[in-house]
């Protein structure tokens, strides 16, 4: 640090809270005389209230008396007097300026001292950020060190100890050094208290903590005396510690404070906070502090032995905030730190579905069981349920009575049979359970709706994962009616919006979107799972209308899915078709192949449907007709039809294709989007076919679906070859074709070979020439029924039914 301070020959800033160590770091650097040639001056920390005229006067004395001049009458302002010392006395000149948060403009102050030219060098210690950026970007002889750069490492520790005289072995300082964070005020202090000790003492673990609780606890309290704003609200400071995040709710939450707006303001001025993300303990928009780990840790003990009441009632007052915020996960920490047994029990038995969806009835949950009291383990149902959740055992073995509704059984078996990818086998469970009446949820308590909401959410997981979208959808509406309030409505709503992206309903897709989004995030890991499928569904609604920024950062910011997402194929699903939007089918298909190891076991239901749909029109997009229909030429599933015909339309089997389109009709109302896919692949066939009228009442029906739809990336599929064709049919389509194609075109034809015997080639080249059945005959010096029966073997060869679908056949293919 100190080659640092010595580089930087215009401006060093030095900012970091009170324990940082920043004065000591600057005195430890001038003991070496860094900079001989310099005149130092050195200008202690003001006082709070300090005026600057009074601090810029201090500043010219001592720069007087540093250069040995008289010093001048005061004739002006003392800012100008000490800028008017400076032009009549060239010489270099180094001030340092320590503790200036006070100090009002300083940073405008310090910069017309640096414009009067290189002989003014200036270091600056400081709490607080200010405009400090402003002065030092772009100035590759101006720094700013933070206090990750003053914190200690090892070697620091190992350096001070020997400074301090100490003989300590590398465990010691390891220990030190991690105990107290690296903070450089408490690694001094520690060392201090060594050497008053017993130098040569040898610390056991238990003993050397406790020696660096009680020096950093002596520092922490020192640190608030001396702030004028905290001197007499040592109480306050001691019972704002008690939540894990400072706000200005929570701070006006808690008792024993009575200014809370004032309290904060001199908090965050005294530098014993520090900002922080709001993300883990808020669902509020709400600037957010934390005091350091190490700090707060040292409040809570000071505060347990000083003002236990208080506290208590801190806690009890964190615990009703936290609960009418709907975050009982962080009411429950709270009750589980004060050791409220009774308080944390009631709180998992009103709220164990919101505390079960974000993770923390597990968590939290053996934690609880691990600390509570003999007497309270036996004969509750509470605390028998948790046992079962937490998979703990005890002598009694599995209760038999549960606190939770008893469908909570059924759900923990669902989600071991999902993750296993055994989805008939859960489908049949719920079955068995989806017969039983819905009840009115408008009457029932919110413990029991609650309740309700989580068993159809994983009801209608089942149905989704299994493929049963109807049933799916059923059951995810009754969850977000029944869910209201806590993470199932969201959750449900997130799926039903994934639900009709795979239907290609966009319109749909995007009100269930929208509502996904209205919920906050929830606490920890649930919420990378939760939100998995309302970033898919928005991944998957932007593909559809081409969209491919939006899809692209929906699928950036869920990133590649865990190994215990349930949801994986979907994900893989909507990445295949953004490369295939992308122009990099190579490249998609790379990615799904690398990631399908992690998931092979749970390769069934709609996550096989998705993988094969999305793998077969990679390999389309590649020109490998044979790995396509080795992955969907048997399926019968809607999704996998735009493959199936699109490999039979490139593959030169347009009478094929025409029979999927077919058949696949049925399904254009629930999946509207396939509808129009396959419906522009029958059009495209049709022509090829040589039937204009059923190729425009294709494209006609293909329009009216997208539009219902809300989609367009349909159109982009069609061969290029076939935009030419499409575009005479005299449809108004709900897309610029040529430059969609030009942008966004994926498929193009595969050019397959035929092999004729050569009477066959002979006759396809008569029927090219215009020649009939009996011409041929004629010129070939053959029957007409041997004519015939050549024209019915090559008719097999070109997949087509008639002389005119086969000439149209013969320009396409590469007959051999």
């Amino acid at each position: 640090m100190f080659s640092v301070l010595s580089a930087h020959s215009e401006l060093a800033v030095i900012l970091g809270g009170p324990f940082s160590g920043k004065t000591t770091l600057v005195d430890t650097w001038l003991a070496i005389d860094p900079c001989p040639e310099w005149a130092p001056v050195v200008i202690p920390e003001p006082a709070h209230d300090v005026t600057p005229e009074t601090y810029w006067a201090t500043v010219a004395s001592s720069l007087c008396t540093s250069l040995g001049v008289d010093e001048p009458v005061a004739a002006e302002g003392s800012f100008d007097s000490l800028c008017s010392i400076l032009v009549r006395h060239p010489r270099p000149v180094m001030f340092v300026l320590d503790g200036v948060r006070s100090v009002e403009a300083i940073e405008d102050r310090v910069g017309q001292l640096l414009r009067l030219g290189p002989q003014v060098r200036m270091v600056v210690t400081s709490r607080a950020a200010g405009s400090w950026a402003e002065l030092v970007d772009g100035h590759p002889h101006r720094t700013i060190v933070g206090d990750d750069d003053l914190a200690f490492t090892v070697d620091d520790t190992a350096a001070l100890c020997r400074l301090f005289g100490l003989a300590r072995d590398q465990r010691t300082i390891e220990w030190i050094t991690r105990r107290t964070e690296g903070f450089a005020a408490f690694v001094a202090a520690v060392c201090a208290t060594l050497r008053a000790e017993k130098p040569d003492r040898v610390y056991g673990t238990d003993a050397l903590d406790v020696l660096v609780d009680s020096t950093v606890d002596l520092v922490v309290m020192h640190v608030v005396a001396a702030d004028p704003s905290l001197a007499l609200s040592s109480r306050s400071v001691l019972v704002s510690a008690a939540p894990n995040t400072v706000t200005e709710s929570s701070i006006s939450a808690l008792p024993h404070i009575d200014d809370s707006d004032a309290f904060l303001t001199a908090l965050t001025e005294s530098g014993l906070i520090e900002a922080c993300s709001t993300d883990e303990d808020s669902t509020d928009d709400e600037t957010a502090w934390r005091y350091p780990e190490v700090v707060h840790r040292s409040l809570l003990r000071v505060g347990s032995a000083e003002y236990p009441k208080e506290l208590w009632d801190a806690r009890s007052a964190l615990i009703d905030y936290w609960l009418q915020r709907s975050r009982p996960d962080i009411a429950l920490e709270h009750a589980v730190e004060r050791r409220d047994w009774r308080c944390a029990i009631d709180i998992v038995e009103k709220n164990w579905v919101a505390l079960y969806g974000s993770g923390s009835l597990r968590s939290l949950g053996i934690v609880l069981l691990e600390l509570l009291p003999d007497d309270m383990t036996t004969n509750d149902r509470t605390v028998a349920s948790l046992r079962t959740i937490t998979r703990a055992r005890n002598q009694a073995g599995e209760p038999q009575q549960w606190a939770f509704p008893r469908s909570f059984e059924t759900i923990l078996r669902l989600g071991s049979l999902r993750m296993q990818g055994a989805y008939d086998e859960a489908m049949e469970v719920c079955d068995g359970l989806a017969t039983e009446p819905v009840p009115n949820f408008e009457t029932l308590d919110d413990t029991t709706r609650h309740a309700h909401g989580l068993k159809y959410l994983n009801f209608g997981t089942v149905y989704l994962l299994g493929g049963r979208t109807t049933d799916a959808g059923t059951m995810l509406r009754r969850a977000h009616t029944a869910g209201r309030g806590v993470f199932v409505e969201r959750e449900a709503a997130g799926k039903l919006a994934l639900l009709e992206a795979l239907r290609g309903r966009t319109h749909e897709a995007t009100r269930w979107i929208e509502e996904e989004l209205r919920h906050p995030p929830i606490m920890g890991e649930a919420e990378a799972l939760i939100r998995t499928a309302g970033l898919v569904a928005t991944a998957l609604v932007a593909l559809d209308r081409l969209d491919t920024g939006t899809a692209f950062r929906a699928l950036s910011e869920l990133g590649t899915p865990r190994h215990t997402e349930e949801l994986w194929a979907a994900v893989m699903y909507a990445r295949g078709r953004l490369a295939l939007l992308s122009g990099v089918p190579a490249d998609g298909l790379l990615y799904i192949d690398s990631e399908l190891q992690h998931f092979s076991h749970r390769l069934t239901g709609i996550s096989a449907v998705l993988v094969d749909a999305a793998r077969a029109d990679l390999h389309l997009a590649l020109g490998e007709a044979r790995a396509a229909r080795e992955l969907v030429d048997s399926s019968t599933h809607p999704l996998t039809a735009p493959a199936r015909a699109r490999l039979r339309l490139l593959g030169g089997d347009p009478g094929g294709a025409e029979v999927i389109v077919h058949r696949g009709d049925a399904a254009r109302e629930h999946c509207p989007a396939v509808g129009a896919e396959l419906a522009l692949i029958g059009s495209v066939a049709s022509l090829r076919l040589g039937r204009r009228t059923d190729a425009r009442r294709h494209l006609q029906r293909a329009v009216v679906l997208a539009e219902h739809a809300g989609v367009t990336r349909p159109f982009v599929g069609v061969p290029p070859s076939a935009v030419r064709d499409i575009l005479s049919l005299g449809v108004d389509l709900p897309i610029d074709l040529d430059p969609a194609m030009a942008e966004y075109g994926i498929f193009r034809e595969i050019r397959v070979v035929v092999r004729l015997t050569p009477r066959e080639r002979a006759v396809l080249d008569a029927l090219l020439a215009g020649g009939t059945t009996s011409t041929i005959a004629k010129e070939q010096f053959v029957t007409l029924n041997t004519v015939k029966t050549q024209l019915r073997s090559l008719y097999r060869k070109l997949g087509v039914h008639s002389r005119e679908e086969a000439i149209a056949q013969a320009h396409r293919l590469v007959v051999g």
